[in-house]
């Protein structure tokens, strides 16, 4: 049974059932209770107005947003690796403080929730942000909110997940006449660690804190694989409340799915072999250090731009571009999700696979060719 969110599923006569946690019982037993109804719409309905009735038998929130953000991200991290952790508090700590955190949780409505979204993608705490990113922020406060509700049996509003806006920016991908300069230029100079792990990422798509983390033996040359298995991150370090400090994680990957093996493509497998060193070694240097982070690589990547000529992009549209020219080139939507390392096709659909105009063009004379004879 597909799941949409709130624990509602779709069953099998046609129905949707939607269930709703009650009092865990002293032996510890968990108790639900099932809300049915012809829609999805309609069960959630039922599912917010039995909830605000279950309410009336909670305890009083006396908290703060604050505070119940607080509460779930302490009760929480000890699960979480260090950079999950450290992305959640910069976040709390940046714009839900700011915004929202000396609000009285119990009167935290809806309509406040939406106020205060839109407040921050306005820039009202000083830093303009993506409706993406704010929707991000709202969902931590939902997770809070829903945390405390289910385990300190608060009586919290259900807050709503906010609709992704109609106006979001479009993404666009550098053009092939700016790639191919790119290309050119990192071909010319492959002696260079940081030209020849660009091309890297240009001929396989992983992530710069993927590549940063590579080492020689990372690199299956006689099966002609590439192996991902760790990342590398800057993040804060907050094990000793000191909030200004920051430290370099080698860890694994975002997800499961990013644990993978890339075959490489002749033309790539023939550079690295021709610049191969020691198993143990980084791929890419510092030069004070035996790695670079991920700054690094975006200031050595940005002074690359220049030097060939094309005007600058994130290095992460390197993964978009590789994207969308295996689809042109006819790879199957499978196997390019388990490349780029995700959980599945839709996420590569909708965040990584983009038409050029020419594309479009040719699309378009090809569907029309017998017309134009």
């Amino acid at each position: 049974m597909p799941k949409r969110g709130m624990n509602i599923y779709k069953r099998k006569d046609g129905r949707w059932e939607g269930r709703i946690r009650q009092n865990t019982t002293l032996e510890g037993e968990k108790k639900y209770r099932s809300v049915y109804g012809n829609s999805y719409g309609e069960v959630r309905q039922k599912m917010i107005l039995l909830s605000a009735e279950q309410g009336e038998g909670r305890q009083k929130c006396p908290l703060t947003v604050r505070q119940v953000v607080d509460l779930w991200i302490k009760d929480k991290k000890d699960g979480w690796k260090p950079s999950t952790y450290s992305c959640y508090r910069q976040l709390i700590e940046r714009h839900i403080y700011k915004g929202a955190g000396s609000l009285r949780a119990d009167t935290f409505t809806n309509t406040e929730f939406a106020k205060f979204l839109e407040g921050i993608k306005k820039g009202n705490d000083g830093s303009k942000i993506s409706p993406s990113y704010a929707r991000n922020i709202g969902s931590v406060i939902r997770q809070a909110f829903n945390y405390a509700a289910r385990e300190y049996h608060y009586n919290l509003p259900v807050l709503e997940e906010p609709k992704k806006g109609k106006t979001e920016k479009r993404l666009e991908i550098p053009p092939d006449g700016a790639m191919d300069k790119l290309k050119k230029y990192l071909l010319a100079h492959t002696e260079d660690a940081t030209c020849t792990g660009i091309l890297i990422a240009y001929y396989t798509g992983i992530r710069i804190g993927e590549l940063c983390a590579l080492t020689w033996g990372d690199i299956d040359f006689e099966e002609g694989l590439l192996r991902v298995n760790k990342n590398m991150q800057r993040i804060k370090d907050y094990r000793q409340d000191k909030t200004s400090t920051t430290q370099i994680m080698v860890q694994s990957p975002k997800t499961a799915y990013s644990l993978r093996s890339i075959p490489l493509p002749d033309v790539l497998l023939r550079i690295l072999k021709e610049n191969r060193k020691s198993e143990e070694k980084y791929l890419i240097e510092g030069k004070k250090k035996n790695w670079a982070e991920t700054r690094t690589l975006q200031y050595r990547f940005a002074a690359i731009l220049k030097a060939c000529g094309v005007e600058h992009f994130k290095f992460h549209m390197l993964r978009h571009y590789f994207a969308s020219l295996c689809m042109r080139q006819g790879f199957d939507l499978k196997s390019l999700s388990e490349i780029l390392g995700h959980a599945n096709t839709q996420i590569t659909m909708n965040l990584y696979v983009h038409s050029s105009m020419p594309q479009k063009r040719l699309l378009m004379n090809k569907v029309f060719q017998e017309d134009a004879a």
